[in-house]
């Protein structure tokens, strides 16, 4: 309850800030009343929706309080980013501007007086507005269309040639929730099933809430077959909606859960280990979820292709000082929209795509769903197929 109270807090500056630099300077009296009436709803709604989430009280109206507040946030916090940024710049300006009015009279520095000021304020207010409104319009859209397939061939070494033409699907961060609903993991899953892959690997956060509750939603991931079997490990969100449920969920739809723990995966003449381990941060919630790389692997053929499937990237150098040649992991949707998509890297130094650490290739995706608000700028939804070249 402490956490939801700071973080409401702090949501709660984010709109009231927002509100104060832009509405009164654009809005004549009766326009900004009503803008201030939608504002606070919308932030109502928001956190109204969080309250029961928290607290696992599930209604169908918290689907609307949902879109309404994770919608208007995705607006909010662009056009705070924007404004605080315009801020930031407009201080030292004026500050400049005043010490030259306090020690020059001079007529030069009546580009700045309070009309013309005002005039440059509410272009810039204007146009922190109308970009907003586009990038989320934009963004909308685009975190709802279907998930594209990024093709990644990892290229081997003579050690395991005769893993040729082996292929996995990995999909992540499905967020199966009060905005990600049945239709979507529907069209997923059909488009995973197109790829024909040899395992399927799921990396963490599959949804936020209940099984109970999001059963029919996430029932076509039961279709989901592959010849190797398919895999599922935790991410950060299954402990706050109760993983054990969520793992015992996953078996029931015909995943295999790995909690660090592996598998041996044979294939032609070449042999993969197939590691999944808990989310990083799992031993907050169970202390038998530790975490653990090396645990993962331990007993496993010498010889064999080492694939670690993690979910939040930073277990990488772990991964590494435990001998895997290649990690799949999601978590940072890279960044999902902007401008996070930059702030991420302060956190985060592998946001998306395939990077190398020492021995080990690590790939991020972008994940396959989206959290929060349904918006995707500079990302798009991702499904990725692996193949062994």
């Amino acid at each position: 309850m402490t956490f939801f109270i700071i973080f409401s807090s702090l949501l709660f500056i984010i709109y009231i800030y927002t509100g104060f630099r832009l509405i009164p300077a654009l809005l004549k009296k009766r326009a900004g009343q009503w803008c201030w009436v939608i504002l606070i709803l919308s932030f109502v709604s928001l956190i109204l929706h969080l309250y029961l989430r928290v607290n696992f009280i599930y209604f169908h109206i918290s689907q609307i309080l949902a879109l309404i507040g994770y919608t208007s946030l995705g607006l909010v916090s662009t056009l705070f980013c924007l404004s605080f940024f315009r801020d930031l710049l407009i201080i030292p300006i004026i500050t400049i501007l005043k010490i030259k009015e306090f020690f020059i009279k001079s007529k030069k520095i009546s580009l700045f007086n309070p009309l013309k000021r005002n005039f440059l304020f509410k272009a810039s207010g204007y146009s922190i507005v109308a970009l907003s409104s586009c990038t989320t319009f934009f963004g909308y859209f685009r975190a709802l269309q279907k998930p594209k397939v990024v093709k990644i061939d990892i290229r081997l070494n003579q050690n395991h040639k005769n893993l040729k033409g082996f292929k996995i699907v990995q999909f992540t961060d499905l967020h199966v929730g009060p905005t990600i609903t049945y239709d979507y993991v529907k069209q997923a899953c059909d488009i995973i099933s197109r790829l024909n892959a040899d395992i399927i690997v799921f990396t963490g956060d599959l949804a936020d809430g209940s099984p109970r509750d999001l059963a029919h939603d996430i029932s076509p991931l039961k279709g989901l077959d592959a010849p190797l079997g398919k895999y599922f490990v935790t991410g950060n969100h299954e402990y706050y909606s109760g993983a054990k449920k969520w793992i015992h969920q996953a078996r029931i739809l015909g995943f295999e859960p790995l909690i660090n723990e592996h598998r041996v995966i044979k294939y032609k003449k070449g042999l993969l280990t197939l590691a999944g381990v808990t989310d990083i941060r799992a031993e907050a919630f169970f202390k038998n979820h530790r975490s653990s790389p090396k645990k993962a692997i331990q007993g496993c053929p010498e010889k064999s292709f080492k694939l670690l499937c993690a979910h939040q990237p930073t277990s990488i150098y772990s991964a590494s000082r435990a001998g895997f040649d290649l990690q799949m992991s999601g978590h940072t949707h890279g960044g999902q929209y902007f401008p996070f998509n930059y702030f991420i890297q302060m956190e985060h130094p592998f946001v998306k795509g395939l990077y190398q650490y020492q021995k080990t290739q690590l790939y991020v995706s972008q994940g396959t769903g989206y959290w929060g608000p349904p918006l995707r700028i500079g990302t798009f939804p991702e499904i990725t197929l692996f193949e062994f070249i």
